[in-house]
C-alpha cells in the first residue's frame, strides 16, 4: 500500500506571537509544519505534526532582511527530505484556503503552482515597501516572473526542493526559485486554488463594501455631438475620461486604462460615445462583479456565450426589440467575445491590449482571447444598458474588419477555445480558408 503523500510547510519563523494562531489554523489540515527557529524561539511546538527546525544559536539582536533566506538554506542543507512529498515556503502571517492541501496531495507533478490572493485592501499603516497591491497572482505560465509569482504559490517535490539553494543576495529570491522550477521541471498550474498573502495582517483582509470600489469611465471620441447628445445625458455619476480620435482602438484604450489606473480606480468602463446608462447601472455592475471569480479580467453587457449564442440584457436602439437571454443564460455567464460598446475591465490585473491589432474593430474579441492567454476569465453580466448607434443594420464586415479578424486568427487560433465576434455572424471556417489563400499568394 502506497504511503499517503504529505504536504510540508517550510516556514522561516519570526512572529512569535503567531504560534497559537497558526497551530489552531493548521491543525485540521493534515500537513507537516516545519517552523525554522533559532534556539531561543523553539519553545511551545508540542504537536506531533509540528517538526521544528532549530538553528543552534540564539536569534540576533537586530533581525536581518536575509534571515528568512538563510533559514531556508539551513533547512535544505540539514533536513531529511521525502522525495515524493510536496514542500512549500510558507510565511508566518499567511494562510491557504481549505481545499488547497487535499487537492495538491492528489497530484504527482514535479511542481504545482497555485494562485495567490493579496487581500481586499492595502493596510493604511504599512510602509511603502509593504504596500503590496491587492492584485491576485494567477497561476499561469506567463505569470511565472518577478512581481507576478510568490514562493507560497509553489509546491515542489522533495527530490527537487532539496537540490535548490535560495539566492541570499537577491531581494526577490522566491520569484527566482519559481522561475528556476518552471525552467527545469514539469509544472502543473492550478488557477482556482489559492494561498492567502499576509492573511493575518490587520486591515488587509477586511471585507470591503462594493460601493467603495472606485469606478471610472474611458471613452474614445470622434463625434462631439454624439457624445453630448447620448453618453453625457446618462443618469450615472463617476469620473469620465475622454480621448479624441486616437490612432487605433488598442492604442487609445491603453492610454485610457493607464489614466484610470493612475487615479486609483479598480473598475474601468470602456464605452462608446453613444451609450446611455440609467441611474442604477453602476450599482448593478458592482453587484454583478461581486459574483465573479478572482480570475475575472473583463465583463460586458452583451456578448456571445461559449457556444457562439448572443448573451446578455441590452438594447441596440436601431431596433424596437431588446436582447434578454435570461431564459437561456444565468448571469454572470462565461463569454467567448464581448461587444465593444461597453467593456468592464478589472484594473487590478494591469491589462493592456495588444497594439498589433490595428483599426477600430474586434477589440472585444481580442480582450477575451488575451484574458484566456493570461489564465483569466471573461463574462457577460446582468447590466442592461442602451446603445444609440447610427450604424445601419445588418452590418457587413468591411476590409478593416476582415483584416483585423485575420490578424486575430493568426495570433490565437492554436490556443483559443473559440474565436468569434458580436459584430457579425462570421464563420471561422471562412476565415481559415482566406488566411490559407493569402499565405499561398505570398
Amino acid at each position: 500500500m502506497n504511503k499517503e503523500k504529505q504536504i510540508h510547510l517550510v516556514m522561516p519563523y519570526s512572529r512569535l506571537h503567531m504560534r497559537e494562531i497558526l497551530t489552531e489554523a493548521y491543525a485540521p489540515m493534515n500537513i507537516i509544519w516545519h517552523p525554522i527557529v533559532f534556539a531561543d524561539q523553539a519553545q511551545g511546538f508540542n504537536e506531533p505534526w509540528i517538526d521544528p527546525v532549530i538553528i543552534p544559536k540564539d536569534s540576533p539582536a537586530t533581525p536581518n532582511m536575509k534571515d528568512p533566506i538563510v533559514k531556508m538554506n539551513d533547512f535544505i542543507a540539514t533536513h531529511n527530505f521525502i522525495d515524493d512529498d510536496y514542500y512549500i515556503l510558507a510565511t508566518d502571517d499567511g494562510m491557504f484556503e481549505s481545499n488547497v492541501f487535499p487537492a495538491v496531495k492528489n497530484f504527482d507533478d514535479d511542481v504545482v503552482i497555485i494562485s495567490l490572493k493579496r487581500g481586499n485592501n492595502i493596510p493604511a499603516d504599512v510602509g511603502p515597501t509593504r504596500a503590496y497591491p491587492t492584485t491576485t497572482l494567477i497561476a499561469h505560465p506567463g505569470n511565472v516572473r518577478i512581481g507576478m509569482v510568490s514562493g507560497d504559490q509553489v509546491f515542489v517535490k522533495g527530490k527537487y526542493f532539496k537540490e535548490y539553494r535560495w539566492d541570499e543576495s537577491s531581494m526577490v529570491p522566491d520569484g527566482l526559485m519559481a522561475i528556476y522550477m518552471k525552467e527545469n521541471h514539469s509544472v502543473r498550474y492550478e488557477p482556482e486554488l489559492y494561498s492567502l498573502f499576509n492573511f493575518y495582517e490587520p486591515g488587509r483582509w477586511t471585507e470591503r463594501n462594493q460601493d467603495e470600489q472606485k469606478i471610472a469611465f474611458g471613452v474614445m471620441v470622434n463625434d462631439q455631438t454624439r457624445l453630448d447628445m447620448v453618453l453625457r445625458q446618462s443618469q450615472i455619476k463617476g469620473n469620465m475620461h475622454y480621448l479624441d480620435k486616437p490612432e487605433s482602438a488598442t492604442k487609445g484604450l491603453n492610454k485610457l486604462l493607464a489614466v484610470m489606473e493612475a487615479e486609483g480606480a479598480e473598475i474601468g468602463v470602456l464605452c462608446h460615445q453613444d451609450m446611455f446608462f440609467r441611474h442604477d447601472w453602476v450599482k448593478q455592475v458592482k453587484e454583478q462583479v461581486a459574483k465573479l471569480p478572482d480570475s475575472w479580467l473583463v465583463a460586458g453587457a452583451i456578448g456571445k456565450d461559449m457556444r457562439g449564442r448572443i448573451c446578455g440584457k441590452f438594447h441596440a436602439m436601431q431596433i424596437p426589440n431588446y436582447h434578454d437571454t435570461s431564459d437561456v443564460h444565468t448571469f454572470p455567464a462565461p463569454a467567448c467575445c464581448l461587444d465593444e460598446c461597453v467593456l468592464i475591465v478589472n484594473l487590478k490585473k494591469g491589462f493592456r491590449f495588444d497594439e498589433g491589432l490595428e483599426g477600430f474593430h474586434l477589440y472585444g474579441t481580442l480582450i477575451v482571447l488575451q484574458a484566456w492567454q493570461m489564465g483569466l476569465t471573461a463574462w457577460v453580466i446582468d447590466a442592461f444598458c442602451e446603445h444609440y448607434s447610427l450604424r445601419p443594420l445588418p452590418f457587413f464586415p468591411d476590409e478593416s474588419f476582415l483584416s483585423g479578424f485575420k490578424w486575430i486568427y493568426k495570433q490565437f487560433h492554436k490556443t483559443a477555445i473559440r474565436i468569434d465576434s458580436t459584430a457579425a455572424e462570421f464563420s471561422a471556417e471562412t476565415t481559415k480558408k482566406e488566411v490559407r489563400e493569402n499565405e499561398n499568394q505570398r
